[in-house]
């Protein structure tokens, strides 16, 4: 099996949770190593979360003549970077 890297889609993501599936259960890793990339996973899920929902109140806004700007850009800044 060729281990995930790098994550930078949803899918790697994914297949990330899926190999840790799959090694606790062939008991490659320890139970407590798998319980912190479940609470990392879980962590990252709801940021992803909090975009989507971002998104959909600034599409519902701009429908109704609001515009909220960079709002929709939140997962493409930068941290640290000043707009």
């Amino acid at each position: 099996m060729q281990l995930i890297q790098e994550i930078n889609t949803f899918g790697d993501a994914r297949k990330l949770i899926l190999q840790t599936m799959i090694q606790l259960r062939d008991g490659k890793i320890d139970i407590s190593r798998g319980m912190a990339i479940a609470a990392n996973m879980k962590v990252l899920n709801d940021s992803i979360q909090c975009e989507i929902n971002a998104a959909k109140v600034s599409m519902i806004a701009t429908e109704k003549g609001h515009d909220f700007g960079k709002i929709v850009r939140m997962g493409q800044t930068l941290i640290g970077r000043d707009e």
